[in-house]
């Protein structure tokens, strides 16, 4: 009888998970909105100095393995690499949540919520020098 209440007592012990912690740094809180596939929100979403750039209608934006030290991207159907490269890193500027360094060196204004996801950075060389504006929403 003492062995089945102590083998009762250690898998009882045993079942004690911790709950899940919340995130609550702030940088952990957006790079964990930034996890997960994007769409462009409709064939005008992508401009360039104001003027609609519909060529890049069909890009969508992955972010994986997103935290407060940064992450990775991925892309499909970008027209162009000087733009939207096929795959890169990104890292907080300066622990400010809202601006995100390419491992380009291309520095990105990022507005995020569960759902919208926008995008503004500055191409300087090659074709598409411009200012640069996408807005997606989450698929």
């Amino acid at each position: 009888m003492k062995r089945i209440i102590f083998l009762f007592f250690i898998l009882s012990c045993g079942n004690n998970k911790q709950p899940d912690l919340e995130l609550t740094d702030p940088l952990d809180i957006q790079a964990n909105l930034l996890n997960g596939k994007w769409i462009l929100k409709n064939e005008t979403s992508a401009t360039r100095d104001g003027s609609v750039v519909s060529d890049f209608k069909n890009l969508t934006l992955s972010f994986s393995g997103s935290s407060n030290s940064g992450g990775t991207y991925s892309t499909s159907n970008s027209i162009d690499s000087d733009v939207w490269p096929n795959s890169g890193t990104w890292a907080f500027q300066n622990n400010e949540k809202s601006k995100l360094l390419r491992n380009d060196n291309v520095l990105m204004n990022i507005s995020v919520t569960q759902t919208t996801l926008r995008i503004s950075f500055t191409v300087e060389g090659g074709l598409k020098v411009g200012n640069w504006i996408f807005d997606f929403i989450k698929e």
